[in-house]
C-alpha cells in the first residue's frame, strides 16, 4: 500500500498501487471515525483498542494456541499467595525520550483504584520497591491465572506528568477526558488523526524497535464489513483487517495472499437489558425473551463458519461451561438453544400479568413490550442477527424495530440508559474471558457503558432466587463473583463459579446468545507473517503484537 500524505495529514491518502508498499506503509481496515476517538484507555466510551495497541506496550500477552503468557513490558512476573511482584524492563521508555519509572505505575494504579478497575477487587494495597519493581499486596489468596489474565488488560499507558492532574479531581473528569496526543511506549508513535484515518510512525524509543521495519502504520476508516471485504478482495486498498467477519462466499473471493487467522474470541453477540425498564426490569420478561429466541438460527443466518451458540446463557464462555459447571451443568436451563420455546414464554408472561391483545403482548396498563432495538451500523453479521432476533420476538407478540446506529451512538444509548433492550457483546472478550470471573463480573457491573444497564444496585444487594434443589438460594451476586478471584486454585473457585453462573442464568443481567472465533486478516504477498506454529500466531491481535515480536515485517 503506497500512501501519499500531504498537508492534510492522514486524510490525504492516495496512490494505492497494491497490497503492500515500497515505503513500508501498513494499512489496517477498520470501522469507526478516528476524529471521535481518543487514547484514554479508561475512558472506554470513545477509546478504541486498535489505536491504543499501536502506541502502548502491553504488560504481557496470552497465546491461545499455547495456553501460555508472554511477557511484553514486563521483564519478570512472580505470583505468590499474598503478593505479586512486577519487574519491568530496564529499557522501557516513552517516545518523548523520558524513561518509564514506577512513578508512572504509581499514578496508573491510583487511577485504576479511583475508576473501579477489577484489579482492585482483590488488591489490598501496593508498594513501590524501586524504579523498575513494584509489589501488589493481595487481600487474600488469589488464583494466579486470574491475576495474569487481569494484567494482560494493562498497558504502559499512564505517564505521571500527564495523568497525575486527575488524582485530585473527581473520577468523572478522568473518565471523560479525551487524550488526543498520546505519549507512546509501544512500537509506533502517534502522528495524526482525522475523519479518514489514524497515522502512526516507527517509535525509535521502543524497546523492541529493531523488530519493527514498518515505517508508517495506518488505521483507515471504512464504512463497515462490506467495505473492508472489498478492500481485501481488490488487493490494492488494505494490508489487514484486525477483526472482520467474513462469510464463506466472501472468503472465496479473497486473493490467495489474504491470510485468515482464527483466534478464540471469548466474545460474541448478546442482549443487554435496561433493568430500570418497566418491562425488562422483570425477570419473567427477560426469561421469556430467552425462551423465544432460537439461538441456532442466529448462527445459521449470520455465520456458521465462525460462530456457535452458547449451551446455556449463564455468563460463562460456551466452550468453558462444561469444565466449570461440572456436575451442575445438567440442571441449568438452556432456554432452547435450537428452538423457539413459545409455550414457556407465554406462561411466564401470563403469570406476570401480561395479556396477548391483537397479537401484541401488553401489561395491565395497555403498554406493549418493545421499542427500538439498537444494533451497530456496519457490522453486517450483527445486523443479520439483530434482524433475526427482532423477527422472532415480533412473531411472538413483541413490538420491536431494529435501529442501526454508528458505533459511538450505539454505545451512547446504553451509557445514557436510553434503551429498553438491545444488542451488545455479552463477554468482555480477549484472554481474560477464559476465566469466568471476568465475564460474570462484566455482566453485573458493565464498566464499558458505565453501568448504564442499571444492574449495579441489584448486584450489590441480597437476592433470593430459585435454588438448584427446588428450594431457594439467597446471595449477593457481586460478593459471590468477587470470591472467585480470591481462590488460589480452580477447584476452590469452582463452587463460587457454579453459584454465580446459576444466579446469572436465572436473573439474566445479560442474555448470552452466540460466541465465535475471531477472524483476523493479514496479507503475506509483501509482508512476512508469524508461522502457524509460532506461539505468537494466536495472540490478540496479530497486526499489533506481531510487529512487537518482529513477526510482521515488510518484505517488498
Amino acid at each position: 500500500m503506497l500512501t501519499v500524505a500531504g498537508a492534510s495529514g492522514a486524510a490525504a491518502l492516495a496512490g494505492c498501487v497494491g497490497g503492500g508498499s515500497e515505503d513500508g506503509t501498513f494499512v489496517n481496515a477498520y470501522t469507526g471515525n478516528p476524529a471521535d476517538l481518543h487514547f484514554n484507555t479508561s475512558g472506554v466510551q470513545n477509546y478504541r483498542w486498535p489505536a491504543g495497541r499501536s502506541v502502548f506496550a502491553p504488560f504481557l500477552k496470552y497465546s491461545f494456541g499455547e495456553d501460555e503468557f508472554i511477557l511484553g513490558a514486563l521483564d519478570d512476573l512472580q505470583v505468590e499467595e499474598q503478593e505479586v511482584t512486577l519487574t519491568f524492563r530496564d529499557d522501557l521508555k516513552w517516545d518523548d525520550g523520558d524513561d518509564w519509572t514506577t512513578d508512572d505505575l504509581d499514578v496508573q494504579l491510583e487511577l485504576a483504584e479511583m475508576s473501579g478497575s477489577s484489579l482492585w477487587g482483590y488488591l489490598e494495597d501496593y508498594e513501590i520497591v524501586d524504579d523498575r519493581t513494584a509489589r501488589l499486596i493481595l487481600s487474600g489468596p488469589t488464583n494466579p491465572r486470574i491475576l495474569k489474565f487481569e494484567l494482560t488488560n494493562f498497558f504502559v499507558d499512564t505517564k505521571a506528568d500527564v495523568h497525575e492532574q486527575f488524582l485530585d479531581q473527581d473520577v468523572s473528569e478522568f473518565l471523560q477526558w479525551a487524550w488526543e496526543d498520546p505519549v507512546a511506549s509501544g512500537p509506533f508513535s502517534f502522528v495524526s488523526k482525522d475523519e479518514q484515518a489514524f497515522e502512526f510512525e516507527q517509535n525509535p524509543e521502543f524497546y523492541n524497535a529493531d523488530n519493527v521495519n514498518i515505517e508508517t502504520f495506518m488505521i483507515e476508516r471504512y464504512g463497515g464489513n462490506t467495505a473492508q471485504h472489498q478492500a481485501l478482495i481488490s488487493g490494492t486498498d488494505a494490508d489487514a483487517a484486525p477483526s472482520l467477519f467474513a462469510p464463506p462466499d466472501i472468503v472465496d473471493q479473497f486473493p490467495d495472499h489474504v491470510v485468515e487467522v482464527q483466534i478464540p474470541a471469548k466474545w460474541g453477540y448478546g442482549i443487554v437489558f435496561n433493568h430500570d425498564d418497566p418491562h425488562f426490569g422483570q425477570r419473567a420478561v427477560r426469561q421469556a425473551v430467552a425462551h423465544v429466541i432460537n439461538r441456532q438460527s442466529l448462527v445459521d443466518n449470520a455465520g456458521p463458519r465462525s460462530k456457535f451458540v452458547t449451551p446455556s446463557p449463564c455468563g460463562i464462555a460456551p466452550k468453558d461451561q462444561e469444565y466449570w459447571l461440572d456436575d451442575w451443568q445438567g440442571d441449568f436451563e438452556t432456554y432452547g438453544a435450537d428452538e423457539s420455546q413459545t409455550d414457556e414464554a407465554t406462561q411466564l408472561l401470563e403469570d406476570a400479568g401480561y395479556t396477548l391483545d391483537g397479537g401484541t403482548w401488553q401489561d395491565s396498563s395497555g403498554d406493549s413490550i418493545g421499542g427500538d432495538y439498537y444494533s451497530p451500523g456496519g457490522w453486517t453479521d450483527w445486523t443479520s442477527m439483530s434482524e433475526t432476533v427482532v423477527h422472532q420476538l415480533n412473531d411472538f407478540g413483541f413490538d420491536f424495530s431494529v435501529s442501526t446506529r454508528p458505533t459511538n451512538d450505539w454505545f451512547n444509548q446504553y451509557s445514557n440508559s436510553n434503551f429498553a433492550m438491545g444488542s451488545l457483546y455479552w463477554l468482555p472478550g480477549g484472554s481474560r474471558s477464559s476465566f469466568p470471573y471476568f465475564p460474570l463480573r462484566y455482566q453485573l457491573w458493565e464498566e464499558e457503558i458505565g453501568g448504564g444497564h442499571n444492574y449495579r444496585e441489584k448486584a450489590q444487594s441480597e437476592q433470593t432466587i430459585p435454588g438448584r434443589d427446588g428450594g431457594e438460594m439467597s446471595l449477593t451476586p457481586l460478593d459471590v463473583v468477587d470470591q472467585i478471584a480470591r481462590q488460589p486454585t480452580d477447584e476452590e473457585a469452582r463452587p463460587y463459579v457454579q453459584e454465580a453462573a446459576w444466579h446469572n442464568h436465572i436473573e439474566l443481567p445479560f442474555l448470552g446468545l452466540v460466541s465465535k472465533h475471531e477472524q483476523s486478516w493479514v496479507t503475506d504477498d509483501e509482508w512476512s507473517i508469524a508461522d502457524e506454529d509460532s506461539p505468537n500466531r494466536q495472540v490478540k491481535w496479530p497486526q499489533f503484537w506481531w510487529p512487537h515480536e518482529g513477526e510482521l515485517q515488510y518484505d517488498g
